[in-house]
């Protein structure tokens, strides 16, 4: 795995439905060397601290291999990266493999995957279509929050070198589909709650779940 691109953005306004917006989701690339703090990266600034950014969601990557899946889907061909809004599109990202807790070092800096990305509404908005957030979220190809554990720099075309595999996890992919597919799948829920390194958003998400399911015994 490999950066392709580095996209990073400040707050802007938009006007959708004929009311004014604040949002990061439009990101661009840079080009050289760009240095990463704990918080995320030098450059890039998000317009909502309640859903995006902080220590669990310093850095958000995603697969370029996944444009061509809505390329097809969305009928338009998708090549610009930042796509989704991410701030490193990688080559090829694969959420199957690559469980909560994983380790990365990238340039001088050490990643530490913390969370599949939550989708909001504006991703619709950058996507021209409604329908597109569900389509995002039941793909369960929602790509990867990362930790800073390193702070440092990276560039395009560093490559991702996984140097701690977290055992006994669960995949991006199997937290997404618990959140919004196999969304009573109370044992996942359980597995999930045991993990280290899942971020506490997630968890009191299923916390919550578990309750109305009637299921108190992990709570």
């Amino acid at each position: 795995m490999k950066i392709l691109s580095i996209n990073v953005s400040e707050p802007q306004k938009i006007i959708f439905n004929g009311k004014e917006l604040i949002t990061s989701i439009y990101k661009k690339p840079i080009d050289g060397s760009v240095d990463v703090s704990d918080v995320g990266i030098s450059g890039d600034r998000q317009a909502d601290l309640k859903v995006h950014g902080g220590y669990d969601k310093a850095v958000y990557a995603y697969s370029y291999k996944h444009y061509k899946k809505w390329s097809d889907e969305m009928g338009t061909e998708y090549k610009d990266y930042g796509l989704v809004g991410e701030n490193l599109t990688i080559d090829d990202f694969d959420e199957k493999l690559i469980n909560i807790g994983d380790e990365f070092q990238v340039g001088t800096c050490i990643f530490q995957v913390s969370q599949p990305r939550i989708p909001c509404y504006k991703i619709g908005i950058k996507m021209n279509s409604r329908q597109f957030p569900k389509m995002f979220s039941q793909s369960g190809l929602l790509g990867s929050y990362l930790r800073v554990i390193q702070t440092g720099s990276i560039q395009k075309g560093d490559e991702l070198k996984l140097i701690k595999s977290e055992e006994n996890s669960l995949s991006l992919y199997d937290i997404s589909l618990v959140l919004y597919k196999d969304i009573n799948n109370i044992e996942k829920m359980k597995a999930a709650l045991n993990l280290k390194y899942l971020t506490e958003e997630i968890k009191e998400r299923f916390r919550e779940r578990l309750m109305k399911l009637g299921d108190f015994d992990s709570l």
